[in-house]
């Protein structure tokens, strides 16, 4: 008979303790942690295998959208690196920053940015990423600034009024509403993005510093180095650049106007860059194969992925997580209750998923904040804090495999660099709206 309550809840945590633990240290690869993980904390709760086939199955189908988009994206901007789109912005790029590379960073931040004015973080991290890596490899940058420069500003900027975590927090809580929970807390988002920004100068300053680096903007000239980032082709912006390029702004704007869904979108997109830019029948082949295995280590991550979540949510371990968090809240904490809530939503971002949280944990603590006679309203915008910024480190977002996966990282390398980079934003918009009282003391 399987367990429930305080003992169901305790097995969650463990269970997700020691899967960052296993990543993070690099004990055991994605896929296996998050498959054997949460299946040994099912059976340890005296869940059948039956049971837990049947939380696997309900996790897998809220994945495979997410994991179909990823697929046909990777296959879609690999097709368009290779047919020259990005080369002629690589050129713009590199002209600009020979003598600046803090505008490397910095421009980074800008361009991510806005790119998230839709609030979707895949539309971020797709059109970004494959955007600037060539640029990033080329002058030997790590792959972790970029990712974490991508997450930090998707994060902050998604606190804007259509972003999954607002609108989550406006349906959970009745008082809520979209201008009274974002309204107030403009001013803490723009300083938010005012760190971010100076997070990308600091790093803008270090590359300068770097040997490597140094050597690679001074010892070298523009033509060098836009030759590297550009695998030798040669910029040639002719018809078929033309056809890449509205056939690209066409499958975001698909993406962004939600015409269609976001794999039906890049499949449709990939025919077609398939037919223009390698119409043989066998370079087809080689193009979809070439790509395969990048392909396919990632969608088996976001298949585990799946199976997690589905195991802790469909179990209940989610719910019982919920109860013991709050109920480890000192009643003297109580009565600050909204400032407890922004300081730990940043590491619950890790232990939950949104859902989980905003419909799970935060009419919880809403209700409690209530009793000690704060507005829950409070308590919504003080969730923002954390919820928002942590969403690019957290196992159970797509977005985050859709991050690791396009910049070609592992998940616990990203989670160590920037999981505490995250710390400095959310700092600065907790403190920021204390100051103003978007959230009360």
């Amino acid at each position: 008979m399987a367990v429930s309550g305080l003992p169901l809840g305790i097995i969650g945590y463990a269970a997700i303790f020691l899967i960052l633990f296993l990543v993070i240290r690099k004990r055991l690869y994605v896929v296996p942690t998050l498959i054997i993980v949460p299946v040994i904390a099912a059976l340890l709760a005296g869940f059948s295998f039956d049971d837990i086939a049947t939380f696997a199955e309900e996790g897998l189908q809220g994945i495979v959208g997410i994991t179909a988009m990823f697929a046909f994206a990777v296959w879609y901007f690999s097709i368009m690196r290779d047919s020259g789109l990005f080369d002629p912005f690589v050129a713009r790029i590199v002209d600009n920053i020979i003598s600046k590379p803090a505008m490397l960073t910095v421009g980074t931040v800008g361009l991510s940015m806005v790119t998230h004015l839709d609030g979707a973080g895949a539309t971020t991290m797709l059109i970004t990423i494959p955007a600037l890596l060539p640029l990033y490899d080329a002058l030997d940058v790590d792959r972790r600034i970029l990712a974490a420069l991508v997450a930090l500003t998707a994060g902050t900027m998604n606190m804007v009024p259509w972003g999954g975590q607002v609108v989550r927090g406006v349906a959970a809580i009745e008082p809520a509403t979209i201008a009274n929970v974002f309204n107030p807390m403009i001013p803490a988002q723009a300083a938010g993005m005012a760190s971010v920004f100076a997070i990308s100068a600091y790093y803008g300053r270090r590359i300068r510093r770097d040997f490597d680096t140094v050597t690679a903007f001074e010892g070298v000239d523009n033509e060098t180095l836009i030759e590297e980032a550009t695998d030798g082709r040669e910029i040639d912006m002719d018809r078929t650049w033309w056809f890449n390029l509205l056939l690209t702004v066409a499958v975001l704007g698909i993406l962004i106007a939600g015409i269609t869904s976001p794999e039906v979108s890049f499949m449709v997109g990939v025919v077609a860059a398939l037919v223009v830019n390698v119409p043989d029948y066998e370079r087809q082949k080689e193009v979809l194969e070439q790509y395969a295995p990048d392909v396919m280590t990632y969608v088996g991550i976001l298949f585990a992925a799946g199976v997690l979540i589905g195991v802790l949510e469909e179990s209940g371990m989610v719910t019982e997580m919920a109860n013991i968090m709050v109920f480890l809240i000192p009643d003297a904490l109580g009565a600050h209750l909204p400032v407890v809530v922004g300081i730990l939503s940043l590491p619950a971002r890790l232990l939950f998923s949104p859902d989980a949280f905003y419909f799970g944990v935060l009419p919880v603590l809403a209700e409690t904040s209530a009793a000690y006679g704060h507005d829950p309203v409070a308590v919504v915008r003080a969730s923002l804090v954390g919820q928002t910024v942590g969403f690019p480190v957290s196992p159970f977002t797509g977005a985050t495999y859709l991050l690791i996966g396009l910049a070609g990282i592992e998940l616990g390398e990203h989670i160590k660099f920037t999981l505490p980079l995250m710390v400095i934003p959310s700092t600065v918009i907790l403190v920021v709206a204390l100051l103003i009282g978007a959230i009360p003391l």
